[in-house]
């Protein structure tokens, strides 16, 4: 659900694409990411939730930085703490080499929020101790982030204003891919990165929300989350 000041790590990663001082090497390294042949086909559903209804487990309730709730068959997430970062995780299910894909909306909010799917994580509701984000932000930035410890993040490939990425208060199709080492973001059929990444094998997904400091509350939804497995 959330860590404590300790999670603003995650905020403090998107914050730093706009650092122009950074780009150019990492836009060197998303070409090559980019055109490799990586392609995976999705199999059989592993698990599957339209959030019409709170059966599987996700966190319904509400707290002095954020609401977790099902509303008109979505699943929401309003973040009102500036600076923080928080989560909705799925329990009791460990997966190893799958993708999941969901639709998801910025309802309300600065554009510049940070949103995205949990990928291999290691988390109950208190402590998200590893694990992949695939992100976005609604004004075209995207990352992969990798969470080594309780208290790190690490930006392992990110990018900038990508077309792909639809700006206001529509649907944005993420797909996520971790098969064996390599990790793959697509954003509404576009793929906009992929990484290799050796060190987590399974684990599970959730639903993260990051704001920016001196944020106005984010609005987030969730929708037809769908985990699907994948040959190596």
């Amino acid at each position: 659900m959330a860590e404590g000041n300790d999670y603003r790590y995650s905020a403090d990663v998107i914050r730093s694409l706009t650092m122009k001082r950074k780009l150019p090497a990492l836009l060197l390294g998303l070409q090559l990411a980019v055109t490799s042949t990586f392609a995976q086909t999705p199999g059989g559903i592993l698990f599957q939730d339209d959030f019409s209804q709170p059966a599987n487990g996700w966190m319904a309730t509400k707290t002095d930085y954020a609401e977790f709730s099902y509303v008109e068959g979505e699943y929401r997430i309003l973040l009102s703490k500036p600076d923080f970062n928080t989560y909705s995780y799925l329990p009791n299910k460990t997966f190893d080499d799958f993708s999941v894909e969901a639709d998801v909306r910025l309802a309300a909010g600065p554009s510049n929020g940070v949103f995205g799917i949990l990928c291999r994580g290691d988390a109950d509701e208190k402590t998200l101790r590893r694990g992949y984000v695939f992100a976005i932000r609604a004004d075209g930035f995207y990352a992969i982030m990798k969470r080594t410890s309780p208290t790190f993040w690490d930006a392992i490939a990110y990018g900038k204003e990508s077309k792909a990425i639809k700006p206001g208060n529509v649907v944005n199709h993420f797909r996520a891919d971790c098969v064996g080492d390599t990790l793959v973001l697509y954003v509404n059929g576009e793929k906009l990165l992929e990484k290799t990444d050796p060190d987590f094998k399974k684990g599970g997904v959730g639903l993260i929300v990051t704001s920016q400091p001196k944020s106005e509350p984010l609005d987030v939804r969730f929708d037809n989350f769908v985990v699907h497995a994948i040959t190596p």
